[in-house]
C-alpha cells in the first residue's frame, strides 16, 4: 500500500506541472493587458508595475521563434506597442529598419503630439496603431493633407519633417525585407530568470504573487474565503454523506416499493436540476413571503474580514445565511450518492454470501447493514474521488448565486475585472484538490475491501 501511494504521489508530481504550464499559458495569452495602468498617463507607475509583475522576464526557460525576432522584444512596453511591433516583424523579417520606423513614429513623433491637436493629432497618432505595413502609405498621404491644412510656418515645416522622417523608415523597411529569416528557427535560452520558474517558485513556497487589480499577494485575497468555501463544502458533503448512504440502504431494501419509486423520482429530479436552478429554487420557495414560506429572512452575509470578528462568531452570527447555500449543495450531492449506494446495495445482495447469510437467519438490518454494506461501497468511493472538485466547482456557482463570501464571488469579481492571477490560482487549487481526491479515494479502497492489495500492480 505505501508503494502504490508512493508512486501515486511521484505520478501526481509531473501532473501538476502539466497542469501548471497549461494554467501558466492561458494566464500569459490573455487579450487584456494585465497591467492596469494607462502607459501614456503615467508610463513610470506603468514600468513600476510591470518589474512587480515581473513581465520584464522571459516567459520560460526557453523560447522558439524566428530568426528575425529578437530575444529582447520582451522588455518593449507597453504590451499592445510589443504586439504591434512583433506584428510587423513578421511581416517583414528586418529587426533593424522595424526598429528604425517604429522608433520615427513613437520617441521622434511623441514630443512633437504633445504640441499639437485636432486631425493632425488624430492622424500622426494613428501610425502607432497600425499593424499591416500595407496600411502605412495610404496613412502617409492622410496624414500629408491634414499637414498641408495648417496655417503656421514653424509648425507645418515641424509636421513635415516628423512625416518626412516615418515616410523614410517606411521605404527603408519596404526596400529591404528579410523574409527569409522568418522561415529559420532560432531557439533562446533564458535560464531560471523567467516568468513561468518565478510563478511556479511562488507557488511551491506559498506565495503565489499579488492579485492585478488590488496589489495585494493571492494569499491575502483568498485565504479568508478559502475558508468561507471550505466550511460550506465540508458541512455540505457531511450532510449529503450523512442523509445520501442510508437513504440509499433504505431504497435498496424497499426496491421497487412504493417508497423506493418516490424516492427514486425525486432523487432523479435534484440530479437532473442544475445546481443554478435549484438554488433559485429555494430561493423563492423559503425565502420570499409573498410567494413562497418565508421562512429565511436575508440572504446575503457580510464578508469575514469586514466583520472585525473572529471566524466562530463569524459563523455563528451568519449560521442563518449558510441555510440556503448548503441546501442546495447537499441536495444536489446526497442525489448523487443515495443512487449510487441503492445501485451498489442491489448489486450485492444478489452475490451467495448474502444468501447464506440470509439462510443463517440473520435479520434483514443486520444483512445489509453488515454484510451488504461494506462490500457495496465501491462506488460510493469512485464518486467520492471527484467529489471534492465537482462540489467545490458547484459551490462557486452557487456562492455567486447567494453571493456569499466565498471563492465563488471572487471568482465572479476576478472575471468581471480581467484579474487573471486570482483566476489561475483558483485553477491550481482545484487541481490539487483533485489529485487528493483521487489518493484518498484509494485509500478507502484498501480500507473497504482488504483484499485489495495495490502494491502489486
Amino acid at each position: 500500500m505505501l508503494s502504490y501511494l508512493t508512486r501515486r504521489i511521484l505520478l501526481a508530481i509531473p501532473t501538476l506541472l502539466i497542469i501548471s504550464l497549461a494554467t501558466f499559458a492561458l494566464s500569459r495569452y490573455t487579450d487584456a493587458d494585465p497591467v492596469q495602468i494607462d502607459y501614456a498617463l503615467n508610463p513610470a507607475a506603468y514600468r513600476a508595475k510591470v518589474v512587480t509583475l515581473g513581465l520584464d522576464k522571459p516567459q520560460f526557460y526557453v523560447s522558439l521563434t524566428n530568426s528575425a525576432l529578437p530575444d529582447t522584444l520582451i522588455r518593449i512596453f507597453p504590451l499592445e506597442d510589443r504586439n504591434r511591433l512583433e506584428h510587423l516583424v513578421n511581416q517583414n523579417g528586418n529587426w533593424e529598419a522595424t526598429s528604425r520606423y517604429w522608433q520615427a513614429i513613437t520617441t521622434e513623433l511623441d514630443p512633437v503630439l504633445k504640441q499639437i491637436s485636432g486631425q493632425v493629432f488624430v492622424q500622426l497618432s494613428t501610425f502607432r496603431l497600425i499593424k499591416d505595413l500595407r496600411q502605412i502609405p495610404d496613412q502617409i498621404n492622410r496624414a500629408q493633407r491634414h499637414i498641408d491644412t495648417v496655417s503656421l510656418p514653424p509648425k507645418k515645416k515641424m509636421l513635415q519633417t516628423r512625416l518626412y522622417s516615418i515616410q523614410k523608415s517606411y521605404l527603408t523597411l519596404k526596400n529591404t525585407p528579410q523574409r527569409w529569416k522568418l522561415l529559420i528557427p532560432a531557439l533562446h535560452w533564458h535560464g531560471l530568470d523567467n516568468q513561468y520558474h518565478k510563478w511556479l517558485s511562488g507557488f511551491l513556497t506559498g506565495n503565489p504573487g499579488k492579485s492585478i487589480v488590488t496589489g495585494n499577494p493571492l494569499l491575502v485575497e483568498l485565504r479568508p474565503r478559502l475558508l468561507v468555501t471550505l466550511l460550506l463544502n465540508g458541512t455540505a458533503m457531511l450532510l449529503a454523506y450523512l442523509i445520501g448512504v442510508p437513504l440509499g440502504v433504505f431504497m435498496a431494501r424497499h426496491y421497487q416499493r412504493r417508497a423506493d419509486r418516490w424516492l427514486r423520482t425525486a432523487l432523479l429530479f435534484l440530479y437532473a436540476m442544475p445546481v443554478i436552478w435549484l438554488g433559485s429554487l429555494l430561493i423563492l420557495l423559503l425565502s420570499r413571503s409573498d410567494i413562497g414560506l418565508g421562512w429565511i429572512n436575508g440572504l446575503n452575509a457580510e464578508p469575514w474580514l469586514m466583520s472585525g470578528k473572529t471566524f466562530g462568531r463569524w459563523t455563528l452570527d451568519n449560521l442563518e445565511k449558510f441555510i440556503l447555500p448548503v441546501l442546495t449543495l447537499t441536495l444536489h450531492a446526497l442525489a448523487i450518492l443515495a443512487m449510487q449506494m441503492r445501485g451498489g446495495i442491489l448489486e450485492v445482495v444478489q452475490q451467495d454470501y448474502i444468501r447464506t447469510a440470509r439462510a443463517k437467519g440473520l435479520s434483514e438490518r443486520l444483512v445489509f447493514w453488515r454484510h451488504a454494506f461494506r462490500n457495496a461501497l465501491f462506488p460510493i468511493i469512485t464518486v467520492f474521488a471527484g467529489f471534492f472538485p465537482a462540489i467545490f466547482s458547484g459551490s462557486l456557482v452557487v456562492e455567486y448565486l447567494f453571493d456569499f463570501p466565498g471563492m465563488g464571488t471572487k471568482m465572479g469579481s476576478a472575471f468581471a475585472n480581467n484579474d487573471y492571477a486570482v483566476l489561475f490560482a483558483m485553477v491550481m487549487f482545484v487541481s490539487v484538490v483533485t489529485i487528493l481526491g483521487n489518493l484518498l479515494a484509494d485509500l478507502l479502497y484498501a480500507w473497504a475491501d482488504p483484499r485489495v492489495r495495490f502494491a502489486k500492480h
